[in-house]
């Protein structure tokens, strides 16, 4: 691999060390209407009943090329089959302030009040009206570059405004009304350039067990050796103990997701390098997250229109039988899977020993 293009992907902590803590303003919106763009605004609620609420509002999606504001929520009951909502609109119906996190689209909106966050979600069966109070403040990996070229301008950039929040309002889901508490976190993606020809995939997770807070993540890049890139946080209470990209992470027990095919471990060991011995152990228990989407191949996105015909192509296919999926794989196409997971946390210098559920996501491009 060209030595300028491995560097892009060692940009969290280039001297070794943090940047400037987080402000607000890098919550806002970074919108331009170059033909790769993308970002979306993050938020998941572990509530107290076992239930879980994803909220994501895309500016412009990563993973389709024509630039519509997209709503996505998602509820996961502790049984049953999950509450999906998808929302796709026009540029008009998306309005965003670029000082702090106020977005809107269509009927769905964010806003930082400056001591909380406000959220009125509403799309499809799923409704609500959301309070993240912060209990950790908002921070950013070193430069906040999980990719970054500087020979081209292209980046993938990564904040977490709330690493930790307690979360309080109501929640509708097919019209039946109810209040809710839970444990929230919020973070928020955007970059100008086509994922899949920078990255293989990732692995993200993020831990809340007892007074520990835990993010961390393994974003896999392409070349020969493949660069990883592996931010990590970790939080007691309301003190924040260490913000490195010095970990590794071991995978164990291979299996086949059994609705997309995909190779998954059912076992991810996260292990600190430096700082205090910290181990996060997470064990797969549930996917509630399994599908398949486009991702063409990169000589056909170096085509004219390439990207944005070869997608509709693959998604006009999806419904033929047995011919779809074989189109799909010719086109290009890529899995992702959301886990529940169970948590340990092991560190004998911190002198903690403890469980708990989580949420992770892998991502194969």
């Amino acid at each position: 691999m060209d030595m300028a293009v491995s560097d892009a992907y060692r940009q969290l902590f280039p001297k070794g060390e943090s940047s400037e803590p987080y402000r607000p303003a890098e919550d806002g919106d970074h919108y331009t209407a170059v033909p790769d763009f993308f970002e979306w605004w993050y938020f998941d609620v572990a509530l107290d009943d076992g239930s879980h609420l994803v909220a994501v509002l895309h500016s412009s999606l990563y993973n389709v090329a024509d630039h519509k504001p997209t709503v996505d929520l998602r509820y996961y009951p502790r049984r049953g089959q999950p509450v999906v909502a998808i929302g796709r609109y026009r540029r008009s119906d998306y309005r965003a302030a670029s000082d702090r996190c106020q977005v809107q689209i269509a009927a769905c909106q964010v806003e930082d009040l400056g001591d909380r966050y406000r959220l009125s979600l509403l799309e499809g069966p799923l409704a609500a009206e959301l309070t993240f109070w912060p209990r950790l403040s908002g921070w950013r990996a070193g430069t906040g570059h999980l990719f970054f070229d500087p020979d081209t301008g292209r980046y993938f950039d990564w904040i977490v405004p709330l690493p930790r929040a307690h979360v309080e309002g109501v929640l509708s889901v097919r019209g039946e009304s109810r209040p809710v508490v839970g444990q929230g976190y919020h973070d928020h993606n955007w970059g100008n350039l086509y994922l899949p020809a920078a990255f293989r995939g990732w692995t993200w997770g993020r831990a809340q067990l007892g007074a520990w807070t835990v993010i961390f993540g393994d974003v896999v890049g392409r070349g020969e050796p493949a660069p990883h890139v592996t931010p990590f946080y970790l939080a007691r209470d309301d003190t924040v103990l260490l913000s490195t990209d010095r970990i590794q992470v071991q995978a164990e027990t291979w299996l086949r997701e059994p609705r997309t095919g995909a190779r998954y471990p059912r076992v991810l060991t996260v292990q600190t390098l430096e700082g205090p011995t910290v181990t996060l152990t997470l064990t797969a228990r549930r996917a509630l997250e399994a599908l398949h989407f486009a991702a063409p191949r990169l000589r056909l996105t170096r085509l004219p229109r390439g990207r944005g015909l070869t997608e509709l192509a693959y998604y006009l296919a999806q419904p033929l039988p047995g011919l779809g999926p074989w189109i799909g794989r010719l086109l290009g196409r890529a899995t992702y899977l959301r886990w529940l997971a169970d948590g340990h946390l092991i560190s004998p210098d911190l002198k903690v020993h403890a469980y708990g559920e989580m949420l992770y996501e892998v991502m194969i491009l």
